[in-house]
C-alpha cells in the first residue's frame, strides 16, 4: 500500500463485499432531527448500547426542545461512565441542537428538504458542534444525498485492514469512499459497514478531545472571525522597602511609651 494514498485495489474489492453483505431490510425512515440525535449516540458505538441509549434519553424528555435544554452534563450521565466518549459527544449534541433553534427558531430541520443536495451538506456541516458521521448520515438516510458516513471506529476499521495509511484522516476517507462508490449503492454500503464492524473494537481508541459541556450551549463563534482577547502585560513586582516598616515599629514603640506614661500620671491623679 502506498503511504501517500488508499490501496484501491483491496478498496474496491472491500466495497462491492460490504454492498453484497447489507441488510435485505432497512428500517423505517427517520425524518431528519430524531436521526440526527440517533447519530450522535450511534457513532464509535455498537448497536446494543445505542439502542439502550435513544430509549433512555427519549423516554426522560417531552420533545426535543426540551432535549436542548437539558445540560449536556446529564445527558452524558444518563449514558453511564462505560459509553463511549459520552460527555464528548453529548457536549456536540448539545451544541448542535442550540445551533439548530437559533438558525429555525424551532426544533424542526423541515426546511432542508426543499434545499438542493450540495445546499444541504453545507447547512448540516456548519451548525455548531457537529460530527462528520452524524453529518453524513443525515444526509445519506434522509435526503438520500451520496455521502460517506466514516466514524473514528470505521476509520481505525480501514486502517486495520490495511486500505488507508494511518496517518489519513476521516476526511479525506470519505472523500475517496464517495469518489468511489456509486450513488446507488452508497446507503447498502453505509449498511454493510454497520454490520461488519459492530462487534469489532479496536485494541487502542484516541482519546477523545476535551468539549465543554455547559448548562446551556454557548453561542455560535466563527473562528475566523472572532476577535482574540486582548493581552493583558504581567505587573511587574516593585521593590519592597523596609524602611517604612521601620519607621511603623518606631512610631509603635514611641505610641507605646506616651501610652505607658498616660497611665502613670493617671495614677498619680488617683
Amino acid at each position: 500500500m502506498s503511504k501517500s494514498g488508499p490501496n484501491l485495489d483491496a478498496l474496491n474489492k472491500m466495497i462491492k463485499r460490504l454492498i453484497k453483505a447489507a441488510p435485505a431490510e432497512h428500517s423505517e425512515k427517520l425524518e431528519p432531527l430524531p436521526r440526527l440525535v440517533r447519530a450522535f449516540l450511534e457513532f464509535d458505538c455498537d448497536s446494543g448500547r445505542l439502542v439502550a441509549a435513544e430509549t433512555r434519553i427519549m423516554s426522560s424528555v417531552v420533545d426535543f426542545n426540551e432535549l436542548r435544554v437539558t445540560p449536556a452534563i446529564e445527558l452524558a450521565a444518563s449514558l453511564g461512565v462505560r459509553y463511549p466518549f459520552a460527555e464528548a459527544r453529548c457536549a456536540m449534541l448539545h451544541r448542535t441542537l442550540q445551533s439548530i433553534f437559533d438558525r429555525e427558531h424551532q426544533m424542526s430541520l423541515d426546511g432542508l428538504h426543499g434545499m438542493k443536495k450540495a445546499d444541504i451538506r453545507k447547512y448540516l456541516q456548519t451548525l455548531a458542534g457537529m460530527n462528520s458521521y452524524v453529518e453524513a448520515v443525515v444526509a445519506l438516510e434522509c435526503f438520500d444525498v451520496s455521502a460517506a458516513p466514516v466514524d473514528t471506529k470505521f476509520q481505525l476499521w480501514l486502517i486495520s485492514k490495511e486500505l488507508f495509511s494511518a496517518e489519513t484522516n476521516i476526511p479525506d476517507m470519505q472523500h475517496v469512499l464517495e469518489k468511489h462508490i456509486r450513488a446507488g449503492d452508497m446507503l447498502k454500503f453505509h449498511h454493510g459497514v454497520r454490520r461488519e464492524i459492530d462487534e469489532w473494537a479496536p485494541k487502542v481508541w484516541p482519546k477523545a478531545a476535551k468539549i465543554p459541556s455547559p448548562i446551556l450551549a454557548p453561542p455560535t463563534v466563527n473562528a475566523s472571525t472572532a476577535t482574540p482577547p486582548a493581552k493583558v502585560p504581567p505587573v511587574e513586582p516593585h521593590p519592597v522597602s523596609h524602611a517604612p516598616a521601620k519607621s511603623s515599629a518606631k512610631s509603635g514603640a514611641g505610641a507605646t511609651k506616651h501610652a505607658a506614661k498616660a497611665r502613670h500620671h493617671a495614677g498619680k491623679g488617683k
